[in-house]
């Protein structure tokens, strides 16, 4: 399903994003990125989530990280 331009993004369960902060200390912000991710289970304070990123870019030519959480049985790959 394509979301139009003017219906709301909405993260789908166990994916997030990064943004670049743009305003990046214009108002005292000093991250290079802010963004979200839905978890998909039930997540313990102090757990572990492992993660993927890729990068992306959106339709409207704007570059990002894109999120995947792994499965909690997923084993680790890389460094």
């Amino acid at each position: 399903m394509m979301i139009g331009m003017n219906e709301p993004f909405e993260l789908q369960p166990g994916k997030g994003n990064l943004l670049t902060n743009k305003k990046k200390e214009e108002n005292g912000d000093k991250h290079d990125w802010y963004g979200s991710v839905r978890i998909p289970y039930d997540a313990e304070a102090g757990e572990v989530i492992k993660i993927r990123a890729y990068k992306n870019e959106s339709r409207a030519g704007n570059k990002y990280i894109g999120i995947q959480v792994m499965d909690r049985k997923e084993p680790e790959i890389g460094n």
